[in-house]
């Protein structure tokens, strides 16, 4: 297999608010983005705090981390998710994150034990998506990216190393729609370990709906773009032979950006 040392990392973290302090999802969003977005975060880390859109947890919130590599991410997390001497350190150097953090708590949960969290390796990712690097979430002018997480299962005596090396060999083959990325995901630490994922970036929530405005529902837009690009509608039926695809019937997300983190150190 191809080594993917250096990749990113993708971390999901739950987020639950205190709806029975009387917080509500406006009161939360709007301490977000007018305040919890600078709280200073590890170099090399990056944060957007998405909300559900449809599917599994629509109306509820998901952290998702953005980790340069695997060994920027060990330097100030665990495997079993707690601090390093390295991470604590991080806060000792940063008193003014200690009220923002503890009011962001008032609100309801941070990106951090007990809260279920799930570490995943990057394994393939379509580079000639038109979705380019780039804020996922701002005011001025307004991005609100789509973030889809779309749980996988593999077909009956298939194992995982016969379904990573077909997408090995074959995801170069993926045309994604317009302002669409597709990502391959599997679990390496925490609540969802090894079980693979379809983490797919949308540019807009008009960019969702030109191709699936309704969950599962595709439009003759997408049935046009699978015509005029045969061979990844070829590749994805050669992948179903070997794990189930996006969406239903498998447990996914659509969720909307809604706050990033502006106070990013610097990378080391």
């Amino acid at each position: 297999m191809k080594d993917t040392s250096t990749w990113p990392v993708f971390s999901l973290y739950y987020i639950a608010i205190d709806t029975e302090a009387g917080i509500t999802q406006e009161d939360f969003e709007v301490f977000v983005r007018n305040k919890g977005v600078y709280i200073p975060y590890y170099p090399g880390w990056r944060w957007t705090l998405l909300r559900g859109l449809r599917g599994e947890r629509a109306g509820q919130y998901l952290m998702l981390l953005e980790i340069q590599n695997a060994k920027m991410r060990d330097l100030y997390v665990a495997a079993d998710g707690n601090q390093t001497k390295k991470a604590q350190e991080f806060w000792e150097q940063h008193p003014e994150a200690t009220e923002l953090l503890a009011e962001w708590r008032r609100y309801g949960t941070f990106s951090e034990l007990p809260t279920l969290f799930t570490d995943y390796r990057l394994l393939a990712e379509n580079k000639k998506s038109t979705v380019r690097p780039g804020p996922r979430y701002q005011q001025q002018p307004p991005i609100a990216r789509v973030i889809g997480i779309h749980n996988l299962a593999l077909r009956p005596n298939v194992s995982a190393e016969q379904f990573e090396s077909f997408v090995e060999d074959n995801h170069q083959r993926i045309v994604d729609y317009p302002n669409w990325k597709f990502r391959l995901l599997k679990g390496e630490r925490g609540n969802r370990l090894d079980q693979f994922v379809v983490l797919m970036e949308i540019a807009s929530l008009e960019a969702l709906n030109v191709f699936y405005p309704d969950p599962d529902i595709a439009t003759n837009e997408a049935a046009q773009f699978a015509k005029l690009h045969y061979d990844t509608k070829k590749m994805y039926e050669e992948w179903k032979k070997f794990a189930s695809f996006s969406g239903s019937p498998q447990i996914y997300t659509d969720y909307i950006s809604i706050a990033e983190s502006l106070n990013q150190t610097q990378r080391s």
